[in-house]
């Protein structure tokens, strides 16, 4: 295993071990309701990781550009985490009781839920699940076969480069449908009344923006190993961080076009998401989601050399994944918490559920060559590097 891979996986390692030991003591502790709430958070959180990752694994293919090459492994390896995913999320179809309210007896005596009850059933709740991950699945199996017969057989190198051109064309459509409705599912029905078109949307971009940060982390940590030291550039940095800069403000501009919309619409059924965090220090979070998720993210990137430094790019990009959570909390939490409260077990499971399924990416991640070997752009690349610009050599000391 390459020395930089093993050094991350350590802390991951006793992370998940301390995390999921301390999940499964909160389940008898504070009890399933505080223990399932706890849980889809901090699944939603990992699952960021792995279907941005595959949004953009996809992107990189269609596009054939070069900025994708220094990261196309490490995206490949968190798209192969999702068998581990399908697992963690048996615990959420468990407390479906716990988490969804349409679930519940009374769910039947209400109108506006017996409307949405060809939808919002247990089992087509089952099925589409189901859907979801053979899809993610699928997606994600291909292209990393693929992308591993281009190692095996050179002589295939084009043929299957355009293989997975093709399917990322057509991919990205089912996986932007795919991901707006796992959304609609696992997170919108917890308020089962209230509904926005916008929203699949802006989970999408959220799970773009962890699965960016990510990938600019270990890049970074990456550039002490050959030949990244070489081909991993300011450019390549640069290029990652400008994605991160769109994510960061397209993320803030849905956000605030979904609260628009809606308030200025004043709907009962649509503003109730809204009343739910008017009261209890939400109204505080969200400023201070406001200011921590934006505000702070688009000054530092403002600056062009800050997205050229690795260090100072994967600083920002641990900033961003470390409140991340502040979003989750907003979107999942104000139906069961009247104010605006941080259990224990919310810090448990999220520590523990990231801690395992970074080992799971970490091993995946060390199981393959870091740069696809045959690859026409990638031999193109090393044919042609991109020069060293100023201050790479001093940024290098610190990867």
């Amino acid at each position: 295993m390459n020395d930089v891979i093993q050094k991350m996986q350590r802390p991951a390692l006793v992370a998940a071990v301390l995390g999921m030991a301390a999940t499964g003591a909160g389940y008898f502790v504070a009890g399933p309701t505080q223990f399932f709430q706890s849980y889809l958070m901090g699944f939603l959180y990992i699952l960021a990781f792995a279907c941005g990752s595959l949004g953009f694994l996809m992107i990189h293919h269609l596009v054939v550009a070069r900025w994708g090459l220094v990261i196309q492994r490490p995206l490949e390896a968190a798209t192969r985490t999702f068998p581990l995913l399908v697992v963690l999320f048996i615990p959420v179809l468990l407390g479906m009781s716990e988490l969804y309210s349409w679930t519940s007896p009374e769910a039947a005596h209400d109108h506006i839920l017996l409307k949405k009850a060809a939808w919002l059933n247990e089992t087509g709740f089952y099925v589409r699940s189901a859907l979801y991950f053979v899809i993610w699945l699928a997606l994600a199996y291909l292209l990393s076969r693929w992308s591993l017969q281009q190692d095996q057989q050179p002589a295939q190198a084009k043929v299957l480069q355009l293989r997975m051109r093709m399917l990322s064309g057509i991919g990205l459509v089912v996986f932007g449908l795919v991901v707006t409705f796992a959304s609609f599912d696992w997170i919108m029905s917890i308020e089962p009344k209230w509904y926005s078109s916008i929203y699949g949307s802006l989970v999408m971009v959220g799970q773009g923006l962890s699965a960016l940060c990510l990938m600019a982390i270990v890049t970074h940590r990456l550039r002490a190993t050959t030949p990244h030291d070489r081909l991993a550039t300011p450019q390549q940095f640069h290029d990652l961080g400008n994605f991160m800069f769109a994510f960061t403000i397209l993320w803030t501009y849905m956000s605030a076009s979904q609260y628009i919309i809606i308030w200025s619409g004043n709907l009962p059924e649509e503003v109730e998401y809204y009343l739910h965090r008017s009261v209890g220090g939400w109204p505080e979070l969200a400023g201070a989601i406001a200011v921590l998720l934006f505000v702070v993210p688009f000054l530092v990137m403002l600056f062009k050399s800050n997205k050229k430094r690795s260090g100072v790019l994967a600083a920002i990009a641990v900033y961003i994944l470390l409140l991340k959570p502040l979003d989750l909390f907003w979107m999942v939490l104000p139906v069961f918490r009247h104010h605006v409260e941080v259990h224990w077990l919310d810090v448990a499971a999220l520590v523990g559920l990231t801690g395992l399924w970074m080992v799971a990416f970490l091993r995946q991640l060390s199981a393959r060559p870091l740069l696809p070997q045959h690859d026409p752009r990638f031999v193109a690349m090393l044919a042609h590097p991109e020069e060293k610009e100023e201050g790479w050599e001093s940024d290098a000391s610190d990867a």
